[in-house]
């Protein structure tokens, strides 16, 4: 038996904020800063939406700010510190609104405009991005994280001779800054100098192992070149894991959040890094934290779609349509995951809710055809040649095709559960002697390994075959959660 290489997704990620509500000015006058533009805060009604240390950390940090009038560096220190806060928890417009006015209090504290270019990054304010992130290095020219950033996003407009100065400056800082190479290699490949690409992606690939997504650009470099044994090999090695330059002013956030949103940030920065185990496990700790969250658990999803793990995928998508039917990112994922042809795991899914719904008729047709497109799946082998020996709508049995199918399946596979499958086939043609010597046969196979639940079903279906004929089943269908065909 083999299973296919799992295909990425374009799985949609949940908002990693649940704060929705009113944002509201400081009352005039209030401003610590007369000339100081004011911050739009979320409104108390939105606060209270949140956990409550969570809150009190804002409320706090508000408080902190109003209470500052006259010491233009500690004020400045203040509404930078509400602004990180904000931005931790994704509230970008306070936080921007937060860090302009830190900026102008301190206008020579990199941090700020550093802040103000990544928040605008998020919002896909490129060129105002690109613009903070160039006086960021004005003031702080050693900054790695602006430099590759700058690089990258004049990378994504095709502005290659910008991104270059900006990856080579990175350089200049740190020669072993991975991002800076793997862009410099980008723009060579887009060039089409091959040569100059395979130089710097193996440099990039030199200085960070785990960053298994360059080996694609690399394989496309050397079949530029012609070298097709080493574009193979690189295509061999290639993975999900992206690579990512040092951001403390970014990872320092984290350290401001709490609970459940702390995970959620931390798994959308390793998502969009392409690390989705690092992001599974991250998720699964919000989760943890907050089981009824709906973010978490299409956000877990999401990552665990990626990483091939289909089911638990789709186990998650139907617990947030539980919580929330109408969850449009959980619907829409999970559509996408069981129309999804090449998956075996969404067919057998979306197979058991058509058994479910007692459309017993297209379950085995979508197996059917299922099976003569990938007739190496064995699972789908599998459930198909149980269905057609004991699905509960008797006429669309067809005992000789199950037991054809149930001796491929098991003489692949010897598990106990696919003989168990060959003895159905037999039973459903009237052949019962011959299923009853071959249950036996299971039976003392699963006592040897000490499956002692799995010796008593078979038990249990060893009495209707040492029946006289017919010793049918009478159609029970057990779910592969339950007990594996």
């Amino acid at each position: 038996m083999t299973i296919k290489r799992f295909r990425q997704f374009a799985l949609f990620l949940a908002l990693t904020v649940m704060l929705v509500g009113r944002v509201e000015s400081q009352a005039p006058g209030s401003s610590p800063k007369a000339e100081l533009p004011p911050v739009h805060h979320p409104s108390m009604s939105g606060l209270e939406k949140l956990e409550p240390d969570v809150r009190q950390h804002l409320v706090s940090l508000r408080n902190s700010l109003a209470a500052l009038a006259k010491d233009s560096a500690t004020l400045s220190e203040a509404y930078g510190q509400m602004g990180r806060a904000y931005q931790a928890y994704s509230l970008n417009s306070p936080a921007k609104e937060c860090y302009l006015n830190a900026s102008r209090l301190a206008p020579k504290d990199y941090r700020w405009l550093y802040l103000l270019g990544n928040v605008s990054q998020q919002e896909d304010q490129i060129e105002e991005a690109i613009n903070y992130y160039n006086r960021t290095n004005e003031l702080r020219p050693d900054y790695l994280a602006a430099l590759v950033n700058s690089g990258n996003l004049h990378l994504q407009q095709n502005r290659l001779d910008a991104a270059r100065p900006a990856f080579k400056s990175a350089l200049a800082v740190s020669s072993q800054c991975a991002a800076a190479w793997y862009g410099l290699g980008q723009i060579a490949l887009s060039n089409r100098n091959y040569a100059e690409a395979v130089e710097h992606l193996e440099k990039a690939l030199s200085n960070a192992r785990e960053a298994n997504r360059i080996n694609y650009a690399l394989a496309m470099a050397y079949r530029g070149l012609g070298k097709i044994e080493q574009a193979r090999a690189a295509l061999e090695k290639q993975g999900p894991v992206g690579v990512r330059v040092s951001d403390p002013l970014i990872e320092e956030l984290q350290d401001l959040l709490h609970g459940e949103r702390l995970h959620l940030l931390r798994g959308r920065m390793a998502f969009d890094a392409l690390r989705y185990a690092e992001a599974a496990e991250a998720f699964r700790k919000a989760v943890a934290a907050n089981p009824v969250s709906t973010t978490a658990r299409v956000n877990l999803g999401a990552a665990l779609a990626q990483l091939g793990k289909i089911s638990e995928a789709i186990e998650q998508y139907r617990e947030v349509l539980r919580l929330s039917p109408n969850n449009a990112t959980a619907n829409y994922n999970l559509g996408l995951l069981l129309a999804n042809p090449d998956s075996e795991d969404a067919l057998l899914e979306s197979v058991k809710l058509l058994l479910r719904e007692k459309q017993y008729s297209a379950a085995i047709e979508r197996l059917d055809k299922a099976h003569a497109q990938f007739p190496q799946n064995g699972r789908t082998a599998a459930m198909l040649a149980y269905l057609l020996a004991a699905i509960p709508q008797t006429e669309l049995r067809d005992g000789a095709k199950a037991l054809e199918l149930a001796k491929m399946v098991y003489q692949s596979t010897g598990l106990i559960n696919h003989g168990a499958i060959v003895s159905m086939a037999l039973a459903e043609l009237g052949r019962c002697a011959e299923a009853a010597e071959w249950q036996r046969k299971l039976i003392a196979a699963a006592e040897q390994n000490k499956q002692v639940g799995l010796a008593e079903k078979l038990k249990t279906d060893l009495q209707l075959y040492e029946k006289a004929s017919p010793c049918r089943h009478q159609g029970e269908i057990i779910f592969a959660d339950d007990r594996k065909p």
